[in-house]
């Protein structure tokens, strides 16, 4: 199964999809969907923290629990220009926090087509 999937009614509203981007006036900031890992324990100081930095500009914060708990999978949908913000505040608050992919919806959707 894949990591992210969506619902009919998620799909009209999410920025991932081609549609969406070709409405959305040029002003719209881009967004990226970052990865990242944290302890089970620090998953509530995370979301505090990117709500707080973020605001409106956070699309979606996704977490699964991995390492039979103990650890947790996160993927947060933000604004292109938080992205260094973000980062700076959890490797600060989280130094155990690790960081995995980082993409824009050009990017995976590109790959997605590689792979079929």
């Amino acid at each position: 199964m894949h990591a992210f999937f969506y619902t009919q009614p998620a799909q009209r509203r999410s920025f991932w999809l081609k549609e969406q981007a070709a409405k959305a006036p040029a002003a719209a900031q881009p967004v990226c969907l970052m990865q990242l890992t944290v302890d089970a324990d620090a998953v509530t100081a995370l979301r505090q923290t990117v709500t707080r930095l973020c605001g409106d500009a956070l699309q979606f914060m996704r977490i699964e629990a991995c390492e039979h708990g103990t650890r947790m999978k996160v993927w947060l949908c933000l604004g292109s220009a938080l992205v260094s913000q973000v980062m700076e505040a959890v490797m600060r608050l989280l130094p155990g926090a690790e960081f995995g992919r980082f993409s824009t919806p050009g990017s995976r959707r590109l790959a997605g087509q590689g792979l079929q």
